[in-house]
């Protein structure tokens, strides 16, 4: 496959140039299909894999049979840096299948053959994310209170929004300082959920005024007043938006400077907001509502986690055999 890349309007995605043209056009507007811009940078990355594959073995991507995706499984399983964890190969072949529902819905083909690709089995309720104690979740807002340098304020403001309100990093760097507000006096935050969906949450007392601190130094940086700041929640030191990945950096240093030596990720930071929401007495319908959860079997996945290897009975066996 050429390494030459066609760009889309937009520029943030791209597609192999030996495909044929129909293909290309297809497979753009599959991916405009969806509005957010990390789910279409996901399909696109998973759909690249098949591609790929299809030029490895000469295979006609119109013509693909369930044995195809059957063979794809494995090959991808098999060339893989690392053994990819089922539930990245289960997604990988969704966004396959989606693909091929697409050009079926578009009459493209005649069917979507490549649904019944046999995937992975995953849990209902597994999750390899585990939640933070309340101890380690105290202490990450200490080290992120601690953290040093000019963008110290940013960091205690990201960490304590990420622990205390529960959003996605996606969410807390796309929002915008206009997103915040007040309703009922309350102080609040306007964020996009997946889907597209606007989600107001109420923000704590201590949140907001980690927010406060960082965005009334930030205004007197720039020179203005804060009531006439302009641009997004989080920034970099030139104004513009804050990249994900140098967020998900972050998380995970001051993590490690707050002690912590199991892996963290944002992801973690929403696990643990949901579990000690619960273990506050709120109920699994209001961390639903709160984590923008189309189904309440996704938000129970969450807290179903939270406890799992305290509740492992392998000491209590390990004490039977002494």
């Amino acid at each position: 496959m050429t390494a030459e890349l066609v760009e889309s309007p937009r520029g943030d995605l791209a597609l192999p140039l030996d495909l044929p043209p129909i293909i290309l056009d297809l497979t753009r507007a599959w991916l405009w299909s969806f509005d957010s811009k990390n789910t279409r940078e996901a399909y696109e990355r998973n759909i690249r894999r098949w591609f790929a594959f299809c030029v490895e073995t000469g295979l006609d991507p119109m013509e693909a049979r369930k044995p195809h995706g059957d063979v794809f499984s494995r090959w991808f399983q098999e060339t893989a840096r690392r053994p990819p964890k089922p539930k990245t190969v289960a997604q990988v072949l969704s966004s396959v299948s989606s693909w091929y529902e697409y050009l079926h819905e578009t009459d493209a083909i005649e069917a979507n053959r490549f649904k019944k690709t046999k995937r992975p089995k995953i849990p209902r309720k597994h999750s390899e994310t585990i939640a933070l104690t309340k101890d380690e979740a105290r202490a990450m807002v200490r080290a992120a209170d601690a953290d040093h340098g000019l963008s110290r304020l940013r960091t205690a403001a990201l960490i304590r929004l990420l622990l205390q309100v529960g959003v996605r990093i996606s969410e807390a760097v796309n929002a915008q300082i206009d997103d915040l507000g007040f309703a009922r006096g309350y102080r609040t935050l306007r964020i996009t959920a997946k889907g597209g969906n606007d989600l107001i949450r109420k923000l704590p007392v201590e949140t907001t005024h980690a927010l406060d601190t960082y965005l009334t130094e930030r205004a007197r940086r720039e020179g203005v007043e804060l009531r006439d700041l302009r641009g997004p929640l989080f920034a970099t030191a030139t104004g513009r938006p804050w990249d994900r990945s140098k967020a998900f950096e972050l998380v995970r240093r001051i993590a490690r400077q707050a002690g912590i030596e199991s892996k963290v990720s944002p992801h973690t930071c929403r696990h643990t907001y949901a579990s000690l929401a619960v273990e506050g007495g709120a109920t699994m319908r209001e961390v639903q509502e709160d984590l923008g959860h189309a189904d309440v079997s996704t938000t129970e996945i969450y807290v179903h986690s939270r406890d799992r290897l305290e509740r492992d009975s392998s000491q209590l066996v390990a004490a039977m055999l002494e």
